[in-house]
């Protein structure tokens, strides 16, 4: 498959003017102009936005079993569950998916959810494909928690702790120094102490739900002592805490901004929070809020929201692409059209940082066309 002669936005901050992509065996051959293969099929980029996918760096899309009132991306038996897994909640075929693929989308990094301390181990999928192996990027690249009122909600139903903010971020202490306490003295490393060793040693994120500026700096507070890598989501007031932040050099994922979230947490100084990338911090954001998933076409009114901000439509592309791949340990495959990677492409008519009238044309995820305009998306 070629890409012929788009505006290719690399997802670093540079633009290729009228180049071509060449895609064999679903990785980005080649980023040139003037390629030319007879037997290739060919897609008329001219006058075309060719983006890399889209990453939603904290989402339960294919996670939740819509049809049950017992979500599966929340397993609360107990408010510490590291060894919960994510990848045995995926379920490709979960109808929500397809929100995302068809704005774009074309990875996530699928999460357990908010309701326990620490909930459970992240993986990125990709949005479309045969099934949840084949979709699968990279298991266990993150560790998932939260320190939010749904913990407490959670548990103060039963009388258990955590029923307060006390109790939840007694937990999260006390979790961290067993932890390491425990990897210090184990002569053998068993699953569990593999992936908390991976948060200890700095060698995997750690992804914490704190919406409030108290959340935030409380949990920073905890976070400081063990020198981990941070990753804040939700976010919400993290541009009145900035400072302590950028001192621990955590990344940001800031929640949904369009709807109820916006108006509760007094309008989120968005270019602010985004400047902080100068200082070399990671920002991204998430269809996800404090309800829950939202719909596809927010996840392009959150762009357009920081562009009009004040933040240049390529540093909001880093947050959709580069960033995020950055975040869960896989910029090494996704986030970037460069050679060597997998090709997850999306074409646009124009800019739709810039223009909400864009319209989505193509996504081709793993080197396949998951969706065209106009057409059926068929799988494999």
């Amino acid at each position: 498959m070629i890409i012929k002669n788009g505006n290719i936005h690399v997802g670093n901050g540079k633009i290729l003017e009228g180049y071509d992509v060449l895609i064999e065996k679903g990785i980005i051959k080649k980023v040139t102009k003037n390629i030319y293969k007879d037997d290739d099929k060919i897609i008329d980029g001219k006058g075309m936005e060719v983006f890399p996918g889209f990453i939603d760096p904290v989402s339960s899309y294919g996670c939740m079993d819509i049809g049950s009132k017992i979500k599966d991306h929340d397993e609360i038996s107990d408010p510490i569950t590291p060894e919960a897994n994510i990848k045995y909640a995926f379920n490709h075929d979960e109808i929500l998916l397809e929100e995302l693929y068809k704005v774009g989308i074309t990875a996530i990094g699928a999460a357990p959810g908010d309701k326990n301390v620490i909930g459970g181990q992240m993986a990125v999928y990709n949005t479309w494909g045969e099934n949840s192996s084949k979709m699968l990027l990279k298991e266990s690249v993150a560790l998932k928690g939260s320190v939010v009122n749904s913990v407490k909600e959670t548990y103060g139903k039963r009388d258990v702790c955590p029923m307060t903010k006390m109790g939840i971020f007694n937990e999260l202490e006390k979790f961290l120094l067993k932890s390491k306490m425990a990897l210090n003295s184990s002569n053998g490393v068993d699953d569990i102490n593999n992936i908390i060793g991976k948060v200890i040693n700095k060698e995997i994120s750690l992804f914490i739900t704190a919406v409030d500026s108290t959340e935030i700096k409380s949990l920073i507070n905890i976070i400081n002592k063990y020198d981990i890598k941070l990753v804040i989501c939700g976010g919400y007031q993290a541009d009145r805490c900035l400072d302590i932040i950028s001192s621990t050099k955590a990344s940001i994922v800031v929640g949904e901004q369009v709807g109820y979230n916006r108006r509760n947490y007094n309008n989120t100084n968005l270019y602010k929070i985004a400047q902080s990338q100068e200082d070399g911090l990671l920002i991204s954001f998430s269809l996800t809020g404090d309800n829950g998933p939202e719909g596809k076409i927010k996840y392009l009114w959150n762009a357009i929201e920081f562009y009009k901000a004040g933040v240049e439509e390529e540093e909001v592309l880093k947050m959709m692409t580069l960033n995020p791949a950055k975040m869960l340990g896989i910029d090494n495959k996704i986030g970037t059209i460069e050679e060597g990677k997998q090709a997850d492409i999306v074409i646009y008519s124009n800019n739709p940082i810039k223009y909400y009238n864009s319209k989505l044309k193509y996504t081709i995820i793993n080197g396949e066309i998951a969706y065209h305009e106009g057409g059926k998306n068929i799988c494999c």
